[in-house]
């Protein structure tokens, strides 16, 4: 890895994305597996999934349902529910954890989900000042506010497969491979190891929710987050569908829209990008996703547009031109609603911001990681290299727009 940000040959993924690699020809591993799958006959793992499932379910009699799927009412959880029930022919339990602030269309989306496909549904809902209180601890201790509900869907929805004896967990996509990430075996295994490990991502003196009691919370109040037991969660498989399907977001939102129906996009641009129908379900996705931005000096619409290109949505030109007009902008319209929720100030908020920042300073005690912003003032760095070539500043506070 260099020692300055690069970008994918192919697609516009930077070399600051956790766990990302490059091959010589400069090409991400996120692209590299999608070559690999061109080739992938599909026709044969759909087959080998179905066998695998033949012997899950025969090991299973006493089962409630045939198979586990988190969703959240968006595009893909719309796909997987569909293809589960009417492709493979399984009896799904549909299980949301719901998030901390979940939004309005994410509600509409998540009935019309249960409705049209016709599956039973159970709503995880934690204790919302508990959810709160490790949702503003993770955002302080690690800039992600998202770690919480990750828990909440690979380990609380994991209990409730546990509980229904349900032998099966299907997941979406597998991140590392489909984004880009860790080819390490560890992140590849979904045992509680594995989970850990994605989860933890890359951050240093991370504390998993066994351990949240350090944070004043009690074990019955990390519960809904917790992991099971090594010897229940062994006898639940948990596979990640797109290991078997070939996985594309724009499909999805052809089966949510055509096939199934009466799915519905906001009738506003997605802030940070370009979209309408991505990470829609919840106002704290908008913080999430900005805060890649102060971190590793790549925004939402970087993030997007990586995929659509490896897709054959967008060319990597256009692609550049749209990161140029929306990386890093901030999502206003939810800021309030988020500092009400975890009942913290706009200064804290920003001070949060200029701990977690990817310049040099930061990153000091982690030597492996690129920087991806130069200070240039007290409270001002300058990013280190855009892909589209303009200059970009971030400057703390960042100014309220007057309107």
């Amino acid at each position: 890895m260099t020692e300055h940000i690069e970008y994918c040959t192919s697609c516009v993924t930077p070399s600051t994305r956790p766990r990302i690699t490059f091959n010589e020809d400069g090409l991400c591993n996120a692209c590299r597996f999608g070559i690999h799958k061109q080739d992938i006959d599909w026709e044969l793992k759909e087959k080998e999934l179905r066998t695998k499932l033949d012997k899950i379910l025969a090991a299973a009699p006493s089962r409630e349902y045939d198979c586990l799927i988190p969703v959240s009412g968006g595009k893909d959880s719309h796909y997987q529910s569909y293809f589960a029930k009417n492709v493979l022919g399984l009896n799904p339990l549909c299980v949301t954890f719901t998030p901390l602030l979940q939004t309005g269309v994410g509600r509409r989306n998540l009935r019309n989900l249960v409705e049209r496909v016709g599956v039973d549904h159970i709503s995880i809902n934690a204790n919302p000042q508990t959810y709160a209180k490790i949702t503003r601890i993770m955002l302080e201790e690690h800039g992600d506010p998202f770690k919480p509900f990750l828990y909440g869907v690979f380990s609380g929805c994991a209990q409730v497969a546990i509980e229904k004896k349900i032998p099966l967990f299907f997941y979406g996509e597998n991140g590392e491979t489909e984004y880009g990430g860790s080819e390490d075996e560890l992140y590849e295994n979904l045992d509680s190891k594995g989970v850990h490990a994605r989860i933890r991502s890359d951050r240093p003196n991370f504390l998993t929710p066994d351990q949240w009691t350090e944070y004043g919370l009690s074990a019955a109040q990390t519960r809904p987050f917790q992991e099971p037991a090594a010897e229940d969660i062994e006898k639940v498989e948990r596979l990640f569908l797109a290991d078997y399907v070939p996985w594309n977001n724009n499909h999805h939102l052809h089966v949510a829209l055509n096939v199934i129906g009466g799915f519905k996009l906001p009738d506003e641009r997605t802030c940070g990008t370009y979209t309408h129908g991505s990470g829609i379900d919840d106002a704290l996705d908008e913080i999430y996703l900005w805060l890649t931005w102060p971190k590793f000096g790549y925004g939402r619409a970087t993030k997007y547009a990586a995929k659509d290109i490896r897709e054959g949505k967008l060319t990597r030109e256009r692609a550049v031109e749209l990161i140029r007009l929306y990386d890093g902008e901030f999502p206003w319209h939810v800021f309030d609603l988020v500092l009400n929720a975890l009942d913290m100030k706009e200064s804290e908020f920003w001070d949060v911001v200029r701990n977690h920042i990817g310049d040099a300073e930061n990153l000091a005690r982690e030597p492996e990681k690129i920087p991806s912003w130069e200070r240039v003032g007290e409270n001002k760095w300058r990013h280190l290299n855009t892909v589209h070539g303009e200059e970009r500043v971030i400057e703390l506070p960042i100014k309220r727009p007057e309107s």
